[in-house]
This record gives structure tokens, C-alpha cells and sequence, in this order.
């Protein structure tokens, strides 16, 4: 609890030495509804983009399925460590290096985009998935605490794969986008990707009721590996294109706000 004050503090020292980058040039007050009702129409319009714009609903597909798998795998993980009879003090130091690890791990980032290419996301959710399925598999066949070191090896795999699609998300989330339409888009990105993340993971964790962790962890390795083979095959002819392949209404929110008015 100390640690977590002091760098909140820091992080409240340094929040006031930001400046902005640009004049700011203040404006009127607004009143509370007519900024909600901005706010509405904003998503309103972004919405109807998305829902008309191949490229973008193939990739909120992905995260769907992706970000959705990485928060139920996220709390099996946690579960799975205890029932292994890992100590606390052990669990919390285990995960620490883990984030140290995944921060630095971002490094690869550019690596890895040149080497697969289009191809990227498959590589990172699909390497993600084949680790959690191998937990699976190790931890139902084996309860001896050999197994252990092999199950970290996989968290390893799997924090490395996550660090990277956080990084890589809002970049590809913000190709072909200008500073008006990115915050539309980007808003509307993550309340459809919350309200999902959140909807899955109680189902994740009602499965837990019928299933241990480590049969829980199996089972939806397995079924996530279905449900992002059938994205990804979605996303083939929809994504990871050529800018000149894309038609203009995928890429474009004002032509599509001018085509609809």
C-alpha cells in the first residue's frame, strides 16, 4: 500500500509539470447536454462507420475475440499458480517479472513486424493461444511442481505477445486516420471492446463453476483457437491490405459521414 502511495504521488508531481505542446485556445462553456448530445452523435456516427467499413469491423473482431481471451487467461493464470500451491510472496514476485519482462520485450515489436509482415496478428494470438493450451495440457496431466518452471515459461510467452499487441493496436487502429476522426474511432473501439472483455469474462468465470482451472484453461484455449482462426480468415481480404486496395469508405470517416448525409 506504501509503494502504490509513494508512486502515486510521483505520478501526481509529474502530471503537473506537463505542458501543452500546442496554444491551447479556450472556448466557451457548454452545457452539460449539449456536450453529451456532441458526445452522442459522435458515436453514433462512428458506429455507422464501423458497421460499413469491411476493414475496421474485421479488426474490432479481433480484439473482441483477442482482448477478450487475454483477460479470461489473465485471471486462469492467477487461479492456476494457486492451486499449484505457489506462495504468496513467491505469486507477487512471479508477476513482477513477468511486466518487467513484457515491458522490455517491446522491443521486438519491429522485429516482428518485418518479419511477418500482414501477417502479425495471427503470429501474436496464435503463439498466445498455443501457450495457454499447452498450460492446459502440462497442468491437467501433472500436479507434481516440476511443471511449474514450464507453465512460467508459458506466462512468459504469452505477457511478451500481449505487450506487443498493446503496442500495435492503436497503430493499426489509427492508419488511415485523421486527428478528428482517431478520437471518434478510438472511443468507439474501446466501448465495444470493454462491454465485450467484460461479458466474456463472467462466462469465464461461470465456467469455473463446472470445470477446474486447469480443464478451464484447456477448454478455452481450445475454443479461442477456433473462434481466431475463423477471424483471421475474416480478416484475410478485409485487412492488412494495401492502402490503394482499400475502398474509400473503409478508410475514410468523413466520405462516409458525406455519403450518409
Amino acid at each position: 500500500m506504501f509503494i502504490c502511495l509513494g508512486f502515486s504521488l510521483i505520478s501526481l508531481v509529474l502530471s503537473f509539470r506537463f505542458k501543452d505542446v500546442y496554444e491551447v485556445q479556450k472556448s466557451e462553456q457548454q452545457k452539460i447536454s449539449l456536450t453529451l448530445k456532441e458526445y452522442g452523435k459522435d458515436l453514433k456516427s462512428s458506429f455507422k462507420f464501423i458497421l460499413k467499413s469491411k476493414r475496421l469491423k474485421a479488426y474490432i473482431l479481433f480484439q473482441v475475440v483477442f482482448y477478450s481471451l487475454i483477460c479470461i487467461f489473465d485471471t486462469y493464470n492467477e487461479n492456476l499458480l494457486i492451486d499449484l500451491g505457489v506462495p504468496e510472496e513467491q505469486f507477487s514476485m512471479i508477476f513482477a517479472v513477468l511486466t518487467f519482462i513484457g515491458g522490455i520485450s517491446i522491443s521486438l515489436k519491429k522485429t516482428i513486424e518485418k518479419k511477418f509482415r500482414n501477417r502479425t496478428l495471427s503470429f501474436i494470438s496464435l503463439i498466445y493461444i498455443g501457450a495457454a493450451i499447452f498450460v492446459g495440457v502440462i497442468s491437467s496431466y501433472s500436479v507434481d511442481k516440476l511443471v511449474i518452471p514450464m507453465i512460467l515459461i508459458m506466462y512468459t510467452i504469452q505477457k511478451i505477445s500481449t505487450s506487443i499487441w498493446y503496442i500495435l493496436e492503436y497503430k493499426y487502429l489509427n492508419n488511415f486516420t485523421t486527428e478528428k476522426e482517431r478520437n471518434k474511432i478510438t472511443f468507439t473501439y474501446e466501448f465495444i471492446g470493454g462491454i465485450s472483455a467484460s461479458i466474456f469474462s463472467i462466462l469465464g468465470g461461470l465456467l469455473l463453476n463446472i470445470l477446474n482451472v486447469k480443464n478451464a484453461v484447456l477448454m478455452v484455449g481450445l475454443v479461442g483457437t477456433i473462434a481466431i482462426v475463423l477471424v483471421l480468415d475474416y480478416m484475410r481480404s478485409r485487412f492488412g491490405l494495401k492502402p490503394e486496395e482499400y475502398r474509400k469508405e473503409d478508410v475514410d470517416l468523413e466520405y462516409k459521414e458525406k455519403v450518409i448525409k
